[in-house]
């Protein structure tokens, strides 16, 4: 049980609700602070958001002005350069004495081609073919929407096409109106040379249009009613804005404007047209972002308050009933702690508390048993200790009684039966030490004859050995009981079905790198499924015994190898039915001298 919940459980009731009320304080201020620095931060990112976004808008909203203005453009190449208007022109200019129904006709014919024009343009509310003097003499078209152009509009225009070579002026002007309360409405005047193929100047064209030409286009910048926009030409003259008030302080701010910027509370984007070299600055109200934002995060705030005040009240209620198993839990660890293994916990409710009293009551009962458990196997290591060393002393014990029978044959003279038993006793001696216990090459061949000498005395009357090893091997270190199962696998399998010309030949040598032992025999041999049981390859069975066991010897081998050296250190077996088998050990070249391991490169 932890310390803060025993200190708990030691408090009265009205104590724990001040505690639990001042931690919720606590939570409340942690939150606010926490609330208010999220709020910046995502204040910070929503407006870095808002501002890529209304770039995008901003150049959508220019490509669209761009393709209205190239609609002008075209509109008035296609009057300037049209070749009926031209020779109209030059006949009215050159026929002064001409007379009125003549001169009706040449500007009956103008009219037709430029209404043809103007049908696909239904926003040009004025447009005028003024002559070299400035009189409107070739063709003049107004709507209600504005008056007549006066002489001192016509001098503004002229002052502007001074400096041009036939290309179009762009122009704000407030025009006479007799629709407006004021008298006036702003509208958008475009004005060019009229020039012909050879440059020669034959005409000036002016046409006007309103200012909804562009704020159609511009919209998007404008539709929550809190954005500014201001175009301006490529003369930064301001052409277009929905703002009307304070136009003065900013046009020179926002006309050089080349960056994202904050101003007035206002977020200001910028783009430039490169066809038609017209500036747009558009700028979206900060405020009404910022009020939804801090809408939002109140409503966040308020909710995070009402769920503090209302997990306050549940922790007040429910504290009571909580503790006390809690206390329960308490009082029986102390109890275990002190040794009463056998105390147990009343379990008063059905939920999580009722699965922790029934885990302490199993814990309990196990703790108990394991004690008893393990007084019961401290008793049973004792007797199986006592029975190890009664085991070790009975192999002693023999290979001792083997000694002695060995020099009381040879004292009487029986060296042949002798021999045998001093075989016998060397074989139980090497056979006692643990088979982790490294030995040499020349140990386990002797070990080797030992075995062959009592199988053709004993069993093998008709069988022929060779154990042939170079003599630089002899001392190479090797794992005990290798070449046994080895050997003993050719009496058992391959010599069963043969009775005459037994050979068997152990040869040991270094190949490539390897300590190579080879186990040939002249006996049956063996079919590639023997040789799959025989090294245990996948989905292979074990190899069954004349008697019927599993033979385990020749996989114990493979096993060890595979333990003790890993790859690619192994054992290969090649046979033929009828023919014989060789059995081949790969192993690593250590010497005894200086126990070195020195692993073969395959």
């Amino acid at each position: 049980m932890p310390n803060w919940m025993q200190a708990l459980l030691g408090i009265n009731r009205s104590f724990r609700v001040k505690l639990i009320l001042s931690l919720s304080v606590i939570i409340l201020l942690s939150f606010g602070i926490t609330g208010y620095l999220t709020y910046q931060y995502n204040l910070k990112l929503f407006e870095e958001e808002i501002s890529k976004q209304f770039s995008r808008t901003n150049e959508e909203a220019l490509a669209k002005m761009e393709l209205k203005v190239q609609e002008i453009i075209r509109i008035s190449q296609t009057i300037v350069f049209n070749p009926q208007i031209e020779q109209v022109i030059k006949r009215i200019n050159s026929a002064e004495d001409a007379d009125a129904f003549n001169l009706y006709f040449d500007k009956k014919q103008i009219e037709e081609q430029i209404f043809q024009i103007k049908s696909d343009a239904p926003y040009i509310t004025g447009m005028y073919l003024y002559d070299l003097n400035g009189n409107p003499s070739y063709f003049s078209y107004t709507t209600s929407t504005i008056n007549n152009l006066s002489d001192e509009v016509f001098q503004v225009i002229s002052s502007k096409l001074s400096d041009t070579y036939g290309n179009l002026v762009w122009t704000s002007m407030a025009l006479p109106s007799s629709v407006e309360p004021s008298g006036f409405r702003q509208t958008i005047i475009i004005a060019r040379y009229m020039k012909n193929s050879f440059l020669n100047t034959y005409g000036v064209l002016v046409m006007a249009m309103d200012e909804s030409f562009f704020s159609g286009s511009l919209k998007e910048l404008t539709k929550d009613g809190t954005g500014e926009v201001y175009l301006f030409n490529n003369n930064k003259e301001l052409l277009y804005s929905n703002v009307t008030q304070n136009l003065a302080g900013k046009q020179q701010l926002l006309v050089n404007l080349n960056q994202t910027q904050v101003m007035d509370n206002h977020l200001f984007v910028q783009g430039e047209s490169k066809a038609t070299s017209f500036k747009l600055v558009s700028g979206t109200s900060l405020t009404d972002i910022r009020s939804k934002n801090k809408a939002l995060s109140q409503r966040i705030v308020y909710s995070g308050l009402i769920s503090i005040l209302l997990t306050s009240i549940l922790i007040v209620l429910s504290t009571g009933k909580l503790l006390r198993p809690l206390k329960d839990l308490l009082m029986g660890l102390r109890k275990v702690r002190s040794g009463d293994f056998e105390t147990r916990i009343e379990i008063r409710t059905k939920d999580e508390l009722a699965y922790i009293a029934e885990s302490f009551n199993a814990m309990a009962e196990q703790v108990g048993r394991l004690i008893k458990e393990v007084y019961m196997t401290q008793l049973s290591e004792r007797e199986a200790e006592l029975k190890a060393l009664q085991a070790q002393l009975n192999p002693h014990f023999l290979h001792n009684m083997f000694n002695e029978i060995y020099w009381k044959l040879y004292l009487q003279n029986e060296k042949e039966t002798a021999s045998l038993i001093a075989a016998i006793s060397e074989m139980l001696k090497y056979s006692l030490m643990p088979v982790r216990t490294p030995t040499s090459v020349r140990e386990e061949l002797q070990q080797m004859r030992n075995y062959l000498k009592l199988q053709t005395e004993l069993f093998e009357a008709n069988l022929e050995t060779v154990i042939q090893a170079d003599e630089d091997i002899l001392d190479c270190e090797i794992m005990r009981f290798l070449l046994q199962p080895l050997v003993e696998n050719v009496f058992v399998h391959g010599f069963r079905n043969k009775v005459a010309h037994k050979v068997l030949v152990i040869r040991a040598r270094i190949a490539d790198g390897f300590l190579e032992i080879e186990v040939t025999d002249n006996g049956c041999g063996m079919d590639e499924a023997a040789i799959s049981q025989l090294l245990g390859e996948k989905g292979a069975a074990l190899p069954q015994r004349s008697d019927g066991r599993e033979s385990l010897g020749v996989r114990s081998v493979v096993r060890r190898i595979e333990l003790v050296y890993g790859s690619p250190y192994r054992l290969e077996i090649m046979s033929i039915v009828d023919s014989g088998t060789t059995m081949r050990l790969l192993l690593p070249y250590i010497t005894m001298e200086n126990g070195g391991l020195t692993y073969a490169e395959r």
